[in-house]
């Protein structure tokens, strides 16, 4: 008679344990990675995703490069949706990037795939060495990157063993399987993983780790390698929010995108499986196992990513749909400021860049709306609005500031000149603005945070001042792009009527404040009222050399 065989003894403490921390080195050494490149590279990996993107099949290659480089579609992602906010991109070429991220965030599985988590621990200890004794901060940043590299494959080594013991359960062996036996299972839970630790790179680690243990049959690891590009879109979808219609279209297609290659090759996920199985043993035998899941991943990515390259006509087109132009839209053309014109037509450069310019007023004010309304209402998004703005706002002023000079290199007559110069006044009044509503959101975020409250009167009082200080700037960005003298006249006169109202209001508050009211808990009340006074005086900059047309000419210069 044959006995039964007893369960596997499994020290659970230290099973999960293994799990939980393996897991833990393995995504902090994703984001360590990530972010060592990234301080490594400075702005260049934006500047050459930024220039380097004028045609689809360029954005594919930037986007598979960078991706390589930082070891996760998540940030490529959440970066051209940035630049596309930042009207330094344009939708069509935010697609490229998109396609090619797909393809470098294979590089990871198939690194896992030659085990290279052999030499982990070596790395993470020059890492180490690097960061504490390397003389300059470069070296120390390189240091991040093996460091950040080395925890990548130790933490997976770690779950990999753990994983392997686990898979002596009859219990854990049947959950594998039944993968296996309903495919839908897998697509699904490889989009839920995906999306909650947002990293497609990690998921399919720990997926290979899995398959590796032999009690996960194929087709289920295929199914959550679908899943999982599902999944990683989450991230374009979250970094569009409170963006512009352009970054909204560009994570709308990102997920139509990925879920068209997950559709399409679950459907046809029995072919493709024994297709990697063949390719597996026709050129890869004696491989580890975990290779089997990297060729899946990357064919699959690649196939796909073949596909829509020549559908990416229908994918903008599908996107502008779904996502419509609202009214009200702001749209960032960066690209009108062409090199070209410098020397063929300066005064058409200069007009092209007050056309940027006055897109950078309506963007301030915009943000000076959000901090208004943050002061009064707790809400985030209003405070992340005004964050995504505010980089908006100096990713422009960079480049139109940086145009205006290469301008002023031409040679200009008196009146460009002058205008050319007031331009770069201009950009500099409303970037400083625009400082002044992010310190408004810092001191209302502080407030919000210690459940500071005003008092009725100090609160209506500000209600006034916002108001009538938000009237000058949209009067200012008006007078600005009309070039209307009476306005500007107008935007003087109001501005010491700002400087009036701010000093009752001191006195207003100091006054409840000798009575003891709650918004004298913090000291911040004094300088809120600055900042808000400082945004008149700057208004009141823009207004004066809208005035004073000859005040850059030499002779107008009193000796």
């Amino acid at each position: 008679m044959d006995l039964p065989l007893s369960a596997p003894i499994i020290n659970w403490m230290e099973t999960v344990f293994l799990i939980v921390g393996g897991l833990g080195i393995f995504l902090y050494g994703i984001h360590k990675l990530g972010d060592s490149l990234k301080l490594l590279a400075g702005t260049r990996l934006k500047k050459m995703i930024e220039k380097t993107t004028s045609t689809p099949l360029r954005g594919i290659l930037v986007g598979a490069l960078v991706t390589v480089l930082l070891q996760t579609s998540t940030g490529t992602t959440a970066l051209t949706v940035s630049l596309v906010r930042a009207g330094l991109m344009s939708f069509p070429q935010a697609l490229g990037i998109i396609l090619g991220a797909n393809l470098g965030t294979t590089s990871t599985s198939f690194l896992i795939g030659l085990e290279i988590h052999r030499y982990a621990l070596p790395v993470i200890g020059l890492g180490s060495l690097f960061i504490l004794f390397a003389p300059s901060k470069r070296f120390k940043r390189l240091g991040g990157v093996f460091l950040g590299f080395g925890m990548i494959f130790y933490g997976l080594d770690l779950m990999g063993g753990t994983l392997s013991s686990l898979t002596e359960l009859e219990v854990f062996r049947n959950v594998l399987e039944s993968v296996g036996d309903t495919p839908l299972l897998g697509v699904v839970t490889g989009a839920l993983l995906t999306a909650l630790v947002q990293s497609s790179s990690a998921v399919i680690g720990i997926l290979q780790q899995l398959y590796t243990t032999g009690a996960m049959p194929l087709i289920g690891a295929v199914a959550i390698v679908f899943g999982s590009n599902i999944g990683t879109t989450i991230t374009a979808i979250i970094a569009s929010l409170g963006g512009s219609t352009a970054a909204k279209r560009t994570a709308a297609a990102h997920v139509m995108f990925n879920v068209f290659g997950a559709v399409l090759f679950f459907i046809l996920i029995i072919p493709y499986t024994r297709f990697i199985l063949l390719l597996q043993d026709t050129f890869f035998d004696g491989r580890p196992a975990a290779m089997t899941v990297s060729l899946a991943h990357i064919f699959f990515n690649l196939a796909t990513t073949i596909v829509m390259f020549w559908l990416i006509k229908y994918l903008v087109m599908a996107s502008e749909k779904i996502v419509p132009a609202k009214p009200g839209d702001i749209v960032v053309n960066v690209e009108s400021l062409q090199e070209g014109l410098i020397k063929k037509s300066p005064v058409l450069a200069l007009e092209n860049a007050k056309r940027v310019i006055s897109t950078m007023g309506d963007i301030v004010e915009r943000m000076y709306v959000s901090a208004a309304d943050y002061s009064f209402a707790n809400n985030r998004r209003y405070l992340e609005e005004g964050r995504s703005l505010e980089e908006l706002i100096d990713t422009i002023d960079l480049k139109v500031h940086d145009y205006l000079v290469r301008v002023s290199r031409s040679h200009l007559d008196d009146d460009a000149a002058s205008e050319q110069a007031r331009y770069v006044d201009t950009i500099r009044d409303f970037e400083r603005i625009a400082d002044h509503c992010q310190n408004l959101f810092d001191f209302f975020e502080h407030r919000h945070d210690n459940k500071l409250t005003l008092s009725d009167e100090a609160e209506a009082e500000l209600v006034k001042l916002y108001a009538f200080v938000g009237e000058t700037l949209k009067m200012t960005i008006t007078s600005f792009k009309k070039d209307d003298k009476d306005l500007a006249e107008k935007i003087i006169t109001r501005e010491e009527a700002i400087d009036e109202m701010v000093r009752r209001n001191r006195r207003s508050h100091v006054q409840r404040c000798n009575i003891g009211d709650t918004e004298c808990d913090d000291e911040l009340f004094v300088d809120i009222l600055s900042n808000i006074e400082r945004i008149g005086d700057h208004c009141e900059n823009i207004a004066t050399n809208i005035l004073h047309e000859n005040y850059y000419r030499p002779e107008a210069v009193t000796p």
